[in-house]
């Protein structure tokens, strides 16, 4: 009796401190020999009723208990973290802990891409496994997804959209690494997030924060809190509101951002020779502000239809390149090709294509969170509860209609465009010096990335609508606790997207001009040639008539190729392609869990339970696309799983028993069955163990077998057309790259590709198809994990944690890339293997721009992870401090420090089972990360500092090559620094009703150097963030 009402205070104490996110196991405070014999008596005093109390249900379990020491690793943040730190959003303090990162984020940074209908989400991906095997949960259950089965910001899969979740109401966040699957159902494979949320609220509260980003971002955000009971104390309801306003950013307004670098095959002038004098086919030069030499903005003229002004091709006779005017006034001015490097596409500086110019920084939201939670107590042993969440958010990715392009290097509507200088839009000065280049009136080519088309900003509308109700209780049979839950939950979220496309054949159309007889005037020929345009009518998506898609004669307005468009002319050529998602989410659950019998050790208590689950989701294109040419993309379906679960709990051992060696020790385990209408029945359980040699000591470890499912997307998508840049293995620069380099060599030989063969698809995307897959099963995985937690009664507050964690999962649901299938083609020591059947090359070797490639979903991939992980905490008066304690008077505050490292010891994946690429000790998988946080706090006023720190980093791990990667100065590197950054702010509550706080986040204004903003490293400079909070 005496333990249980110990440990049950620790757990209090524990959330009271906001352990940050060391293991809550780690944070169990150790009391003094007279604070324990005082707590002992008045336990003794305590009455039956006072126990079950106490029991509590943590993330891992639902057996409540009153000890708290789960078998796998589990971090916990406490509400009161977000206040002091001033976060805005649900992920931003997970994200934070060493091992998880943000799968989707607004901030896309030096990562160029973004999704149609994901802008703006925020996502959870626990160990760098995929945010599709991160199981995040509201409260212990289930939240709908947001995530599209077309088009969505994260990989395919149920993940949920945290910016659902009410910072006001988080109570704290519990992030369990290591599976779940048995406990909570499929998808739980690396971990499980779970927000719970304040149940019983009093009062009222207002919070505001505004945020400051380098000078170049904000962020505004309001909330407000209002709870209280009813009932005579029976019942209770709370209701949050949140709004959140966040700055579209482009990534040239960014500085950092702004001076891009690239690495290329080095032109023959910058190649770095080794010791022996000896030139390695695949080294890459680091060169600054990359430009395509393929195109330019304003529109590079050749006197043929293929422009690489590295290679000097689409030089005219003068040994000049032209381009017209980037001031749109149509003059034909001399085009700067730059430094050539030795790619055929990329050149270092001068007038070719920038895409910086049309990159996101930041994807710019406003969102409102409206939740209200209510609880009534039926009886004094049952309880009735109702949560409900309406969300709303409008968000943009305020992107460039540049992703249009014209270049002899594309296929099709892509391909330069060829104009006569008779094209009355030429100016009288330009139809001069091109006729005098041409030798008299000719044809010319065009080759531009159109930036003049108008602003293309993909928004979209999200709304999450959720409602969970249901009854528990308790009770007690022959002396023995139960509890009970039933409950439904129904979720819906939709996102409506739209952005500003292009029709071809009407931009086509108003680019085919002529003076019109009747009025003198540059014209449209369909305006005014008879019969232009008649044989394009279109069929099916619904429409009707027999209106040509070109509109009716009139309606276009010339559209001016070598100068500044009119609005009218961009009107005419534009229209809005729009897509709906829907999901939906209905799940009904219950469970009974309780003591079945006494052992001398303790007792043995166990949970049996079922859930039936349907989820469903739905994307709908507008069906405009279909007129260009482009696959419909629409698709959707459903699965429905019933799961039957349980769980048991035995201690093994009590300190009453007083065994040598054997201070206390408990063995749990899990199980689910799950039954799924699509990839069939599966099991998932867990095994754990908890043993203390001393009672300062605990020894945990778990083994477990967890799944995931397919998500919808890789079951039901249809056959679509897709565009793939692709590392050709057998491009000169890749030949030593690869799991076995001889073997890729000795394959590309054999195909008789050149070895300084130069493939286009490195640079310029090819076509192809993927589609899903019904037959798809479960993915497969197993997890350990085995650790200890050591708290010395000889050192009070101080506690420290190591654990190892080992995850391997087969049968991985995975869609080949392009470059994915290349590499199984040639990696492979069983070449040609049926990879090699999946893409074409042309008698040059090159993929064709269309139909080079197909892919679709299979059950292929192995991913195997190992990673230890180390936690300590030390909390002390300041004048006990060990050392310097001395220097300080009693009454001089606490000071608590954290530490969080993150040892990665194998991340490797293959999507055959015979190419792993382990990635481990790479730049973006550093051996190391961590976090160390001070914070002292006297009396009203808290200060802390919050240090980062990862790991430096192989920039390639599988190269060997020395003399592999050059710096701009000709000096050889192959790894990238590692990255420290601090955070220093302060909180002042100057009343129990009134807070202030002020933080400044990168005080040392910590910016990538050029090899790291070429790898994809940035943050944001220095920031600042302000914010108050009053009670009432």
């Amino acid at each position: 009796m005496y333990k249980k009402n110990k440990l049950s205070s620790c757990i209090q104490l524990a959330l009271a401190l906001g352990v940050l996110s060391a293991p809550v196991s780690v944070a169990l405070a150790q009391q003094t020999e007279s604070e324990e014999n005082t707590q002992n008596t008045q336990q003794e005093e305590q009455t039956a009723e006072k126990e079950v109390v106490e029991r509590i249900e943590v993330t891992g379990s639902r057996i409540k208990r009153t000890d708290l020491e789960p078998t796998q690793p589990m971090t916990v943040v406490d509400g009161e973290y977000f206040s002091e730190r001033g976060l805005t959003n649900a992920a931003d303090a997970v994200v934070e802990i060493p091992g998880v990162q943000a799968a989707a984020s607004p901030v896309i940074g030096a990562n160029v891409g973004a999704s149609s209908q994901g802008v703006g989400q925020n996502t959870i991906n626990i160990f760098g496994l995929g945010s599709q095997r991160t199981l995040t949960l509201v409260n212990g259950h289930r939240f709908v997804s947001s995530n599209s089965p077309v088009g969505g910001g994260s990989a395919p899969g149920s993940q949920v959209d945290v910016n659902n979740i009410p910072i006001s109401l988080i109570e704290r966040v519990e992030v369990v690494k290591v599976g779940g699957a048995a406990v909570y159902g499929s998808d739980a494979v690396a971990g499980v997030v779970n927000y719970v949320l304040k149940k019983d609220y009093e009062g009222a509260e207002v919070s505001v924060d505004y945020e400051d980003k380098d000078g170049i971002a904000n962020e505004v955000s309001f909330r407000t809190l209002l709870g209280g009971n009813f009932g005579g104390g029976r019942g209770n309801v709370v209701l949050s509101v949140e709004y959140n306003e966040t700055d579209n950013v482009l990534s040239s307004e960014v500085p950092s951002l702004r001076d891009s670098w690239t690495l290329q095959q080095p032109s023959a002038a910058d190649r770095v020779l080794d010791p022996d004098g000896n030139y390695n086919p695949g080294q890459l030069r680091l060169y600054p502000q990359p430009r395509a030499g393929i195109l330019s903005f304003s529109g590079l003229v050749t006197p043929g239809p293929l422009a690489v002004t590295n290679f000097g091709i689409g030089q005219w006779g003068d040994g000049n390149f032209y381009q017209f005017a980037m001031d749109g006034s149509g003059s034909l001015v001399g085009y700067d090709p730059g430094v050539a490097t030795g790619n055929a596409v990329w050149s270092s500086g001068g007038d070719g294509l920038d895409l910086v110019a049309t990159n996101t920084a930041q994807e710019g939201y406003e969102r409102v969170n409206i939740t209200a939670i209510a609880n009534y107590e039926l009886t004094d042993d049952v309880n009735f509860s109702l949560t409900t969440f309406a969300n709303s958010s409008d968000a943009a990715n305020p992107g460039y209609q540049a992703t249009l392009y014209s270049s002899g290097v594309f296929g099709g509507t892509g391909a330069a465009l060829r104009f006569s200088t008779d094209n009355p839009f030429l100016t009288d000065s330009s139809r001069s010096e091109l006729e005098g280049l041409l030798g008299g009136p000719g044809d010319f080519y065009m080759h531009r990335g159109w930036l003049n088309l108008g602003q293309r900003e993909v928004v979209n509308e999200s709304n999450v609508r959720s409602i969970r109700f249901g009854f528990d209780g308790e009770f007690d049979i022959a002396n023995r606790y139960f509890d009970w839950e039933v409950s439904y939950q129904r979720g819906v979220s939709s996102v409506f997207s739209q952005s500003t496309a292009i029709n071809d054949w009407r931009w086509l159309t108003a680019m085919d001009v002529g003076i019109n007889p009747e009025t003198g005037q540059i014209d449209c020929k369909f305006n005014y040639v008879d019969g232009y345009g008649d044989e394009l009518v279109p069929q099916g998506s619904g429409v009707r008539g027999t209106e040509s898609i070109l509109g009716r004669p009139g309606d276009c307005s010339p559209f001016n190729p070598f100068g500044t468009a009119s609005e009218a002319s961009i009107d005419y050529i534009s229209y809005l392609s729009m897509g709906k998602t829907r999901v939906e989410q209905d799940i009904l659950s219950a469970y009974i869990s309780g003591d079945l019998f006494y052992l001398p050790s303790g007792t043995v208590s166990a949970l049996v339970g079922f859930e039936s689950r349907r989820e469903y989701a739905d994307f709908k294109s507008d069906g405009t696309d279909q007129f260009m040419g482009f696959s419909d993309n629409s698709t959707g379906g459903e699965y429905r799983t019933k799961d039957v679960f349980g769980e048991l709990y035995i201690p093994l051992a009590d300190p009453s028993q007083d065994i040598p060696l054997v201070y206390s020790a408990s063995l749990e385990t899990s199980y689910r069955r799950m039954d799924n209408s699509r990839s069939g029945t599966d099991n998932a359980w867990a095994v754990g163990l908890n043993y203390r040699p001393i009672e300062d000591l605990i020894i945990r470890a778990n083994v477990a077998e967890t799944v995931r499912s397919p998500a919808i997307t890789e079951l039901f998508l249809p056959r679509v057309q897709i565009s793939s840049f692709a590392a050709d293995p057998c491009h000169g620069a890749n030949r030593g790259n690869g799991p076995d380099p001889e073997t890729r060599q000795r394959n590309c030989d054999a195909e008789g590709i050149p070895e300084d063969f130069v493939s286009i698809a490195t640079n310029a995307s090819r076509f192809g198809y993927t589609g899903g897959n019904p037959n798809l099963s479960n993915e497969q995985a197993e997890s350990k994990n085995i650790g200890i937690v050591y708290a010395p009664s000889w050192a009070q507050g101080l506690d420290l944690s190591v654990d190892w964690v080992e995850i391997d999962i087969e049968d991985a649901i995975t869609s080949f890339s392009l470059t994915n299938i290349m590499e199984a083609c040639y990696d492979a020591t069983n070449y040609p293997n049926q990879f090699c059947d999946m893409f074409v090359r042309g008698p040059d070797f090159q993929l064709p721009t269309i139909d080079a490639f197909e892919s679709g979903y299979v059950n292929a991939a192995l991913r195997s992870f190992e990673a230890i992980e180390y936690a300590g905490r030390y909390h002390k008066a300041l004048h006990e401090f060990p050392l310097v304690g001395g220097w300080f008077s009693e009454g001089m505050g606490d000071l608590t420090m954290t530490l969080r490292m993150y040892n990665l010891k194998k991340n490797a994946t293959s999507n055959t089972g015979f190419d792993f690429s382990d990635s481990t000790g790479q730049y973006n998988n550093p051996d190391w990360r961590g976090d160390f946080k001070i914070a002292h706090r006297l009396d009203r006023l808290l200060t802390f500092l919050d240090v980062r720190y990862s790991g430096e980093g192989s920039r390639n791990v599988n190269n060997t090559d020395e003399y592999k990667y050059i710096d701009i100065d000709g000096t050889p590197y192959n790894s990238l620094p590692s990255i420290t950054t601090f955070d220093l702010g302060m909180v002042y509550d100057f009343s129990d009703t009134v807070r202030f706080r002020a933080k400044v986040e990168n005080v040392g204004d910590w910016y990538p150097n050029r090899k790291e903003l070429q790898a994809g490293r940035w943050t944001w400079g220095r920031t600042y963030s302000i914010g108050l909070n009053m009670k009432f």
